[in-house]
C-alpha cells in the first residue's frame, strides 16, 4: 500500500495501510481526536505527514500522486 497511517495507543505502537491518500489522511485525523500519541502518514516514498498539523499537505500531495495509481 502507498501511505501508512502510524499511531501509538495506551495499548502500543499500530498501523494501518491505505491505497489512497484521502482516506490515510481521515484515519490519522479520526487517531488523532481520539487522542492516539505519534499520529502520522507515511507515503511510500518514505515521506512523513504528522497529524493533524500536516493532514493538508498529504490531501494536497495525494491530488497529485493517487490519479496515477492503477
Amino acid at each position: 500500500m502507498p501511505y501508512t497511517v502510524h499511531w501509538t495507543a495506551p495499548s502500543g505502537p499500530s498501523a494501518e495501510p491505505h491505497a489512497l491518500g484521502l482516506r490515510a489522511a481521515e484515519r490519522a485525523m479520526t487517531f488523532a481526536s481520539m487522542g492516539a500519541a505519534n499520529v502520522y502518514v507515511q507515503t511510500e516514498d518514505g515521506r512523513v505527514f504528522r497529524a493533524p498539523a500536516q493532514m493538508a499537505a498529504l490531501v494536497q500531495h495525494a491530488q497529485s500522486t493517487d490519479p496515477n495509481r492503477p
